[in-house]
């Protein structure tokens, strides 16, 4: 076991491939702009050069030998080859681009993913400029990984050239990965032996929830008279929120009481927090704080007969994000409020919230500004006055430029942004589903070279322009869909008009469909959402 920085790791001491039992490559925006965040929060705070521990891997790998076989921690690895990938086609410096190109290939690739996206990994992210081009082909087409790997690395590329990452921050950046920022390195001499160290450690590991790890660390603390007591307070909190939820609110106690983000384990700060060592105290936080915060949560997330009146608001801020708005909403509700003031508040936590993700912005960014707003909530400033409900210049442009993406279709949050946008519109047609709700290409991503649809659309460069467009969707029922497939609009637009969803409907008033007709439409959907949450265009 070695204590590694990454300047050693991607070197040619190490030859990465992944075993073919090694699970694809599934982190998305919000677990990349996690790591990205806090690495440049550390860097921050560095000052005189505290590093940061990025974790463990676990390799197959012969002594003296390049070849490892990375058994655990592809997610990390492949992530941090982004990174390096985006910041080295960022840079115009010859030096720096070729320092940072070696961090992605020496001698071989520095990490060999899977075979099946070797080709569009080295296509898109690994060769030089690679991250600056888009897939040529229908995006569709791409796996569950492709879609990832790209959709990450453009996420990384617009986080690097925003107002926040100057030049001179992405060079700190630079070094700070290179010199400061470590894992630690298990290895064994072969793959097999390898997998089976980490099958063994998993295999004889309790399989504890979070929850009952959490149970269990912080009844062990409590003094052994009022143990009991305390069990069933837990156990009667349990059973209102159920456990992900109770690990959660522990999550979000420790944020009202400290106002900050923290990277140790919640139970451990609960339990120094609260002196949960000391007679009396366990009973004191279970029954005065706990309890009553978990009666306010499942009471809040009652979406009918919701006794706050704003089930409709918590219902649309859990499909976006089932989490971060809880520490404001437990605030709100802790005092007596006019209703009124209730309605606009949870309103505009929903647009916040929904904006926030739309833009893109990463979870501590996300989770500062809700830290922030708890502020102002317990000055008592009335919602007409809180600014961190507002929806800011730069949440607003870099919402609309993901609104208006050629490649939204690709959005994680696509379909429930159709959805949202359906509800604006007078009718909420549930979520998408294999069997119920699908979404529509009115412009066919595909069709015969003999098409009506070459009239207005000639090439595959202009189909790929327009196909994957916000204004180019909509929801059919699926054999709704089926039967559309690459009918022409005449044909299409006769099956729009008998849909049972308003979204399709409209769309029957359409005489033909055009490159202009999907970018007007794409920008009458984004006025009919801001306009439902007061934004303006």
């Amino acid at each position: 076991m070695s204590v590694l920085p990454l300047k050693d790791l991607f070197s040619d001491d190490f030859h990465f491939h992944l075993p073919y039992f090694q699970r694809a490559y599934a982190w998305q925006t919000e677990q990349v702009g996690r790591l990205l965040s806090d690495i440049t929060s550390a860097m921050r705070a560095s000052d005189g050069g505290r590093g940061y521990f990025l974790g463990r891997l676990m390799l197959g790998k012969k002594p003296g030998q390049p070849q490892a076989a990375l058994v655990d921690g592809h997610q990390r690895m492949m992530t941090l080859t982004l990174l390096f990938a985006v910041l080295r086609d960022l840079e115009s410096n010859p030096v720096q681009q070729e320092r940072l190109h070696s961090f992605v290939r020496g001698r071989h690739l520095r990490l060999c993913p899977q075979e099946a996206v070797a080709d569009a990994c080295e296509r898109y992210v690994q060769g030089p400029g690679a991250t600056a081009l888009d897939p040529e082909g229908d995006f569709d087409i791409l796996s569950e990984t492709e879609r990832n790997l790209i959709e990450n690395r453009n996420y990384l590329r617009a986080e690097l050239t925003g107002i926040e990452y100057t030049p001179d921050v992405r060079h700190r950046l630079i070094d700070y990965l290179a010199e400061q920022c470590c894992v630690i390195v298990s290895s064994v001499e072969d793959e097999e032996m390898a997998w089976a160290f980490l099958r063994t450690e998993e295999e004889t590991r309790l399989d504890f929830t979070k929850s009952d790890r959490a149970k269990f660390s912080l009844l062990s603390i409590v003094p052994a008279g009022d143990r009991a007591e305390c069990q069933g307070i837990w156990e009667t909190c349990e059973a209102l929120l159920g456990g992900g939820d109770l690990h959660a609110l522990l999550g979000h106690l420790r944020t009202l009481k400290s106002r900050r983000q923290s990277n140790k384990p919640i139970e451990i700060e609960i339990a120094e927090t609260y002196k949960l060592n000391q007679p009396g105290a366990g009973k004191s936080f279970l029954a005065g704080e706990l309890k009553p915060a978990a009666e306010r949560l499942a009471a809040l997330r009652r979406t009918t007969e919701n006794p706050f009146g704003v089930g409709k608001f918590v219902e649309r801020l859990s499909w976006i994000d089932t989490q971060l708005w809880v520490p404001a909403s437990l605030v709100w509700l802790q005092r007596k409020r006019d209703p009124r003031e209730t309605q606009m508040f949870f309103m505009r936590l929903e647009r916040l919230v929904w904006m926030m993700r739309i833009a893109g912005f990463d979870p501590t960014k996300q989770h500062t500004r809700i830290i922030q707003l708890l502020g102002e909530i317990e000055r008592g400033k009335p919602v007409s006055g809180m600014g961190e409900l507002e929806v800011t210049a730069e949440m607003r442009e870099k919402a609309l430029a993901n609104l208006r993406s050629p490649s939204f279709d690709a959005k994680h949050f696509c379909a429930r942004v159709l959805r949202r946008i359906s509800i604006a519109m007078g009718e909420d047609p549930g979520p998408v589903s294999r069997d119920r709700l699908t979404i529509e290409h009115l412009l066919p991503r595909a069709f015969a070279p003999r098409s009506g649809w070459r009239t207005h659309f000639p090439s595959h460069r202009a189909v790929k322009q327009h196909a994957h467009r916000l204004g180019n969707l909509t929801f059919l029922s699926p054999e709704h869909n089926q039967t559309a497939d690459q009918q022409d609009w005449t044909r299409k637009r006769a099956i729009l008009a008998r849909s049972e969803f308003l979204l399709s409907r409209q769309l029957a008033d359409y005489e033909t469909w055009t490159p202009a007709e999907i970018f007007g439409r794409t920008e009458e959907l984004i006025r009919v959402l801001f306009t439902d949450w007061g934004i303006k265009l």
